[in-house]
């Protein structure tokens, strides 16, 4: 008996997660991908087992209530499809707030995304107190460069902690961590007073997914306590420094 056999693809797509969607869990998300693909009608290969489920498989997850323009997953397909055909059914499909970006067509045998992404960055956005500074002494463009590099220099000493200890919630409570091995580097990204955008890079993969907020929120706890937490965005993720697609 003649087996019929079928080519497979493994196609990686980069995309953005925005809005309110952003409060669903990973777990759920995995379920909006699974009914997103089968409405656009694209022929993903199934698991084998009592359970079977598309081959799907996504990278690092994000935490909650955090936007992204840089999300990562790989889909097995069955047969050829051109990537331009699949993005634009594929963007037909989704929800609100989810949106492919790009998409690459990758090797069948490549590790997975989780095994490979060691390294993420975000956007911090923060509001800052006005009732702190007092712009009747100086020029107000004189105050904002002064206050800049005073972040700037503050940066430095941030990353230059021996430790930076946390209080993690966990099931049964919380304990303290000390999240300095996962900071890779804390920069300004843009102050326009009174909004300041830190860019923020931390180890992520295997090793550990550090949250964000914990670094906004111990920043804020060194810094006086003199701003807000506006927004959370990851803006990359990266394999040995380069962007994964």
């Amino acid at each position: 008996m003649r087996r019929v056999l079928y080519l497979e693809q493994v196609i990686r797509v980069k995309y953005s997660k925005d809005g309110p969607i952003t409060y669903i869990s990973h777990l759920n998300l995995a379920q909006v991908f699974t009914r997103t693909l089968r409405r656009a009608d694209i022929p993903v290969v199934v698991s084998n087992g009592f359970n079977p489920r598309l081959r799907i498989s996504f990278g690092p997850p994000l935490p909650l209530g955090i936007s992204s323009i840089s999300e990562y997953l790989d889909i097995r397909i069955k047969g050829e499809i051109k990537v331009e055909e699949f993005v634009k059914r594929l963007n037909l499909s989704l929800p609100q707030g989810l949106r492919v970006l790009k998409a690459k067509i990758i090797t069948p045998d490549s590790n997975s995304l989780v095994k490979l992404i060691d390294k993420a960055s975000y956007v911090l956005t923060l509001k800052m107190k006005k009732k702190q500074f007092d712009f009747t002494e100086k020029k107000p463009e004189d105050e904002r460069t002064e206050l800049r590099q005073k972040i700037e220099k503050y940066n430095k000493s941030f990353l230059n902690l021996e430790e930076i200890i946390i209080e993690k919630q966990i099931k049964n409570g919380s304990k303290r961590i000390d999240i300095k091995p996962s900071i890779l580097d804390l920069k300004v990204q843009n102050f326009n007073y009174p909004i300041l955008k830190l860019h923020l890079e931390i180890r992520i993969g295997q090793q550990g997914n550090l949250n964000p907020r914990y670094v906004a929120k111990a920043w804020i706890s060194e810094f006086s306590d003199n701003n807000d937490i506006i927004r959370i965005s990851r803006d990359g993720l990266y394999i040995r420094g380069k962007e994964v697609i």
